[in-house]
């Protein structure tokens, strides 16, 4: 359904965005944040961004760095992506004027994944249950139990990504959120949202977008459109994560405004986000 009244779209005043990864609060929530200052809506909402695989040794364009998992090369990564992240949120949010926390966790190539490098894609580690190792299944119980934590806050949104292209960060993020929405069923006062992961949302083929179709259909999640502003959205990407974007951001995320606007019937630029149901 499309949102035409944006303040609709995530009714509550808490915004708690579990994000894999340093840049993906923009891409999760940006599209979201920017409709809410169009409205003159942003003072209405408090915003925390949980950055959840926060020891890093990627940058862009760097093959043989990433193979690097020094804790060298780790303190110079993490810190430039760190900083990168404060500054977009920082105009994104206003500074001072949002909750950054850090967890810690270990980004998928320093515990070992291979990170895919075809021409033309964006890198990343894939992965699924099939092929986590004992330290991922740690991480998502850790995870599990710190969403199981933030479940009982009341007038709260907990926003997860939905691991389109099933990156194996954000599958583990994603799964853990579920993981907690089982177990705390009727007990839970917080909603729960799954973000559609940009830039991959607009670069998945048939297979891809059928395995996130029927992930919306088996958890029986409603989908909420609503007027997306993805020219700003990369800009604050390009302006502000030099260390990880490239050109395919561009197709990725204006391809997908572009699929959602067909889909919507609608004349304006489309994001979306998905709301979890307890009735299944």
């Amino acid at each position: 359904m499309f949102y035409g009244n944006i303040e609709n779209a995530i009714p509550e005043k808490n915004i708690i965005c579990i994000s894999p990864h340093y840049d993906d609060f923009l891409f999760f929530l940006g599209g979201y944040v920017l409709e809410m200052k169009q409205n003159n809506l942003f003072n209405t909402k408090k915003f925390i961004n949980i950055n959840t695989f926060s020891r890093t040794n990627y940058q862009e364009r760097d093959v043989e760095g990433n193979k690097d998992t020094s804790l060298a090369r780790i303190k110079y990564a993490t810190g430039i992506r760190f900083i990168e992240d404060l500054q977009c949120l920082d105009e994104l949010l206003g500074r001072r004027d949002y909750v950054y926390r850090v967890m810690g966790e270990e980004e998928s190539q320093v515990r070992g994944k291979s990170l895919n490098e075809g021409e033309g894609e964006i890198e990343m580690a894939f992965g699924s249950y099939e092929n986590m190792g004992k330290d991922d299944f740690e991480i998502l119980e850790r995870m599990q139990n710190c969403i199981l934590e933030l479940g009982m806050q009341k007038d709260t949104a907990i926003v997860l990504p939905l691991a389109m292209k099933s990156h194996i960060d954000h599958f583990i993020v994603r799964e853990a959120g579920l993981e907690a929405i089982k177990e705390l069923g009727t007990n839970a006062n917080a909603a729960f949202y799954f973000a559609e992961d940009k830039p991959y949302a607009g670069l998945l083929d048939e297979t891809e977008m059928q395995q996130t179709m029927n992930f919306i259909k088996d958890n029986n999640l409603e989908d909420r459109a609503f007027t997306h502003h993805p020219k700003e959205e990369l800009r604050l990407a390009f302006l502000h994560y030099p260390s990880q974007v490239d050109d395919v951001y561009n197709v990725g995320i204006l391809s997908r405004s572009e699929q959602l606007k067909v889909i919507y019937g609608v004349n304006c630029d489309c994001d979306r986000i998905f709301k979890y149901s307890t009735i299944l």
